[in-house]
């Protein structure tokens, strides 16, 4: 990311209910203690957590790793750290928790110290996400875990989702297709990450020298069904119409697509047009939402990777 260009307020409210958001019900109930035992934890481990945020990795995994154990919770944003501080006095009960301001490019902890290094949805915001893995490898200690939990975000999208909306023309899909991708070019050029980061990290993960690599993806479909009348339907409801339908912050996603696009050497009459095709589906799904007819079903593409650090 260019020095000049602002960053993402973490701590403002549109990203730290993300923050939340993109955390809730990661991982079923029923496949909670699986993921547990796969990733390793057991009590008195020493567990460093890169981008944490609000500490959710921290405090979700504490029941397993917390009596006798260590959490370090990492983040650039001092805001977030302090409110993770704070949240760490009523869920650390038996252990020990630090947080810290800190770069993800250059941890402040020494080599070879933590049994497992861990993050959630930070590398696909990095400009050198093989940078901060090495970083991650470098603070695990010889036969310690590093383990990301990153998504997919970008090849999802370039797939004819089911839906009530009406069918897409061929030629609307394949506009809708070639503006994401630009869109996802430019956005790396950009500095501003990769959205399809996740398929990506068995691989930068052995890049940076580690070995065992493993890879699951979560378990978490995103449907939704009129009256919803489930929990996780309603916040699935909650959430598109915060963030897809809300004015104020289509406007902003609208801002960093077309930004992205340009940066992509995309052509403007081609996102024009894909600009009016957008809004006309876009008040379809708002008028279907609003008189609770719109459904829909898809796949997650979220993955969870582990590797072992030689030793």
């Amino acid at each position: 990311m260019s020095p000049d260009r602002p960053k993402p307020d973490w701590s403002s409210k549109y990203w730290k209910d993300m923050l939340i958001y993109q955390r809730r019900e990661m991982i079923r109930d029923d496949s909670f203690a699986m993921t547990v035992a796969w990733l390793e934890f057991k009590p008195g481990l020493e567990v460093v957590d890169v981008g944490c945020g609000l500490g959710y990795l921290g405090y979700t995994f504490w029941p397993f790793y917390g009596e006798g154990g260590r959490y370090t919770g990492i983040d650039q944003n001092a805001r977030l750290i302090e409110e993770a501080g704070q949240a760490a006095r009523d869920w650390a009960k038996g252990g020990q928790v630090s947080l810290r301001v800190g770069d993800a490019y250059r941890l402040p902890l020494p080599d070879d110290g933590a049994d497992i290094v861990m993050c959630q949805t930070l590398l696909i915001h990095l400009e050198k996400p093989g940078q901060a893995l090495s970083e991650m490898a470098r603070v695990a200690r010889p036969g310690g875990l590093v383990v990301c939990f990153e998504p997919d975000n970008h090849n999802p999208t370039l797939g004819e989702l089911f839906n009530s909306l009406p069918e897409r023309s061929v030629e609307e899909h394949l506009l809708h297709v070639k503006v994401q991708m630009i869109s996802h070019r430019g956005r790396i050029k950009l500095g501003d990450g990769d959205k399809s980061i996740g398929v990506k990290v068995p691989h930068l993960m052995k890049e940076a020298g580690l070995v065992d690599i493993d890879v699951r993806t979560n378990d978490r479909a995103h449907y939704i069904e009129p009256p919803y009348e489930d929990m996780l339907q309603k916040r699935s409801l909650e959430h598109l119409k915060i963030y897809l339908l809300d004015d104020d912050n289509r406007a902003n996603l609208i801002a960093r697509e077309k930004e992205e696009f340009l940066a992509g050497c995309g052509d403007m009459t081609e996102y024009e047009r894909y600009r009016a095709m957008s809004d006309k589906y876009l008040a379809l799904l708002k008028k279907q939402v609003e008189d609770g007819e719109y459904y829909a079903c898809a796949a997650g593409a979220f993955y969870i990777v582990k590797a072992r650090k030689p030793g």
